[in-house]
């Protein structure tokens, strides 16, 4: 291996000469372009942890939000539910109502009725009466005895 002492010296001062020149004219603008980059880059992480941290609020606002409707919701079918109870209980104490009073209709109206087959029944005597009176008047008693009979018959009738 034969170096040449020539050469090599050439290409360390050419390579100086890039190294200057480089240093003089690129190196600033490239490590400004990289500044540059790397600002850029770091503000656009500190911008996505930033929207992170909204979505996050945003998130925890909704989640919020649907816990109080969730909430309002429940207050909601608990109102009427105690509602609904209210309404059966309402509609059951009518039925209740209407059926005493059905009751009592029906207990006048039997009352009426045994008036009227007292009434009736009364009636049928007297015919039954006159009937059984007409036989005695055939059978000639005086007219107290026949009165007699007639109110003793109608006594019993009215104790009936």
């Amino acid at each position: 291996m034969n170096l040449v002492w020539q050469q090599v010296l050439t290409q360390i001062v050419g390579f100086l000469i890039v190294l200057w020149v480089l240093k003089r004219f690129a190196w600033k603008p490239i490590l400004t372009l990289l500044e540059e980059r790397r600002q850029k880059i770091k503000a656009e992480f500190e911008a996505a942890a930033q929207r992170k941290e909204e979505a996050n609020r945003l998130f925890a606002s909704y989640e919020a939000k649907l816990k109080e409707i969730d909430a309002a919701a429940r207050a909601k079918i608990t109102e009427a539910v105690s509602e609904a109870q209210k309404i059966a209980t309402d509609i059951k104490e009518e039925a209740r109502q209407e059926g005493r009073e059905l009751v009592a209709r029906s207990q006048a109206e039997i009352v009426r009725e045994i008036a009227k087959a007292k009434v009736q029944l009364k009636e049928d005597m007297v015919v039954i009466s006159l009937t059984a009176t007409e036989k005695i008047i055939s059978q000639k008693l005086d007219e107290q005895g026949h009165r007699r009979l007639v109110e003793e018959y109608l006594n019993r009738i009215e104790r009936v």
